[in-house]
């Protein structure tokens, strides 16, 4: 279980890293369509970085979903070798998904995009927002996702474990 959680928060700090270097490697359409539409309105004619940087972004943002399947599969044939029980393998795969979450809502989310004005450097034009100040801006999103967890787990603990001799 160690394994899983500091696996989940590496690949959750690479995400962050990411996510941070965006502004300067996407166009602002595709970084702002993630933040409210105030925001999103003010800055979507900013301009575009030049096509170099954006393929450096698309390469960057290739090799991070690699690594991330990458660990997904780690995972999996963890359970798969260590003959995990349905409980323990849901336990794991939840573990993996809710740290990952976490740190999306508490770091990329109320820190990087609501706190810090990370974003109002790239986009001045966005300064004046509202949506800056809604900390609420994607709620339903996030927990539409947290509940559906459990279930993702769940299905995918089943199939992990569906052949195990363990009760």
């Amino acid at each position: 279980m160690k394994q899983t959680v500091k696996r989940s928060l590496t690949v959750s700090v690479l995400m962050g890293l990411l996510v941070m270097i965006l502004p300067y490697l996407a166009p602002p359409k595709l970084v702002l369509r993630l933040l409210p539409k105030d925001i999103y309105e003010a800055g979507k004619a900013h301009p575009a970085p030049s096509r170099k940087r954006q393929l450096l972004g698309h390469i960057l943002t290739l090799i991070y979903f690699a690594y991330f399947i990458y660990i997904m599969k780690k995972n999996t044939d963890e359970i798969r070798q260590e003959n995990l029980t349905f409980a323990e393998a849901f336990k794991r795969l939840a573990a993996f998904l809710y740290v990952e979450k976490l740190f999306d809502i508490i770091v990329l989310d109320q820190f990087l995009c609501m706190s810090s004005g990370w974003y109002q450097r790239f986009y001045p034009e966005t300064k004046d927002c509202a949506g800056w100040h809604n900390r609420g801006w994607n709620n339903k999103q996030q927990i539409s996702r947290l509940m559906l967890y459990p279930i993702a787990c769940a299905v995918q603990a089943y199939l992990l474990t569906k052949g195990n001799d363990k009760a």
